[in-house]
């Protein structure tokens, strides 16, 4: 393993045939609208629904990235308000890519980085999070010691000790946000139904970088990664399984080139059990639910009918879907750190994202992402919404038995 992640980093300038032939077609501000029931959600971009100006579309940061790479503008507060909002979702790239092939989401990585690299990007805001993932190694700045209580807790193998078949990626949420403790007992329950034999690496694992890629700063990230990977290789595992969309996406698109051990989301790990008889729902759930499609694990890596066929297997539940899902799925307002940031911007994303379930007429909003779970209640809470949110791993550990 080398001790830096990428040899040859792209850099904005690459995807200049992309910025600067960039028509302003505006594909980018919608969804496949043919694929949708109703004018109300023909729109796919959260800041540039939420703004309205042609900034707050990728259309708009393509013509930011044009301008700036011209010197014929200069990064403004107002500039990097426009940078900063994008949730980096996706959703544009979904749009614009089969038509016209250029990507836009791969721009405004790059002018993040960009921003980065010449010292004038990121927020005050933002700060915080770098201080603690220095000080700590993870994004709430708590002690990774914190981590090894949890191989008790859950009754796992040490995996940075002694060996075993899967490796279990926990991510920051899960391990220190109380409310989300019972999602982790719901994952090793449902993987040691399955006949698993199941490790955690405690305070030896680290954040898996996914913020500081999002921030932009990618030799903070870099060096995540890389020691990570050392961590996760060294253990020998034959899997390792993340929980979280953003770790998946970052195992998927960062980590899998340069590791030796096969990475999988949960949801893909446990359909898989299912169909071949390892689990199996025997208990019946009641309700109507709809999978909300983290963007990190939809538009990022097309793990979309894993979740889909977990959720129809077990019986008595009602499956319905969004009016923008899949491709189309709009973001939960938790993307591309934004939030944290504009934390109003970011609820009223949330509360656009309840809304629609409200007018599909769901009891539940499941998902399989702890940035989505933690938004779409905000968006419940800020709507005084009766819908509800869980998490699949728990609903499904409700109703499932062993081989």
């Amino acid at each position: 393993m080398k001790e830096n992640l990428t040899k040859a980093r792209e850099v904005l300038a690459q995807y200049r045939e992309d910025y600067a032939v960039c028509s302003k077609c505006k594909i980018c501000h919608g969804v496949n609208v043919q694929e949708v029931n109703h004018a109300r959600f023909f729109r796919g971009c959260p800041s540039g629904a939420c703004f309205g100006f042609e900034a707050y579309y990728a259309s708009g940061r393509m013509e930011l990235a044009r301008a700036l790479s011209l010197h014929e503008i200069e990064p403004t507060d107002q500039y990097k308000h426009a940078l900063y909002t994008c949730m980096e979702c996706g959703s544009c790239q979904e749009q614009c890519y089969p038509v016209k092939q250029m990507w836009p989401l791969r721009v405004i990585e790059l002018l993040r980085e960009k921003a980065v690299a010449e010292g004038w990007g990121l927020l005050p805001e933002h700060e915080p999070i770098l201080k603690r993932l220095e000080e700590t190694d993870n994004f709430y700045g708590k002690p990774q010691a914190d981590r090894d209580k949890l191989i008790k807790e859950l009754g796992v193998k040490d995996a940075s000790k002694e060996k075993c078949k899967v490796l279990l990626f926990l991510g920051c949420k899960y391990t220190f946000k109380s409310e989300m403790k019972e999602t982790l007992k719901s994952a090793v329950s449902l993987l040691k139904k399955a006949g698993v034999d199941v490790g955690i690496l405690g305070s030896k694992e680290l954040c898996c970088g996914a913020p500081l890629l999002e921030l932009g700063d990618r030799d903070f990230f870099e060096a995540f990664a890389v020691e990570n990977i050392k961590r996760i290789d060294a253990a020998g595992a034959e899997t390792v399984i993340t929980l979280c969309s953003h770790c998946a996406s970052v195992f998927g698109e960062e980590y899998a080139t340069y590791m030796e051990t096969k990475t999988q989301h949960i949801t893909q790990y446990l359909s898989e059990a299912l169909a071949n008889g390892n689990l199996k729902a025997s208990k019946k759930a009641k309700g109507t639910v709809a999978w909300h499609d983290p963007c990190r694990l939809g538009r990022r890596l097309k793990v979309y009918d894993e979740p889909r066929a977990i959720l129809d297997a077990i019986p008595g539940l009602k499956r319905v879907e969004f009016e923008r899902s899949k491709g189309n799925a709009m973001c939960c307002g938790g993307g591309g750190m934004a939030a944290q940031a504009y934390p109003e911007y970011g609820l009223d994303v949330a509360k656009e994202r309840v809304f629609e379930a409200e007018f599909v007429e769901v009891d539940k909003i499941v998902t399989a992402c702890p940035w989505c779970e933690e938004m779409l209640q905000n968006g419940i809470d800020g709507r005084k919404s009766k819908v509800k949110i869980e998490n699949i791993l728990t609903l499904l550990d409700e109703c499932v038995g062993g081989k």
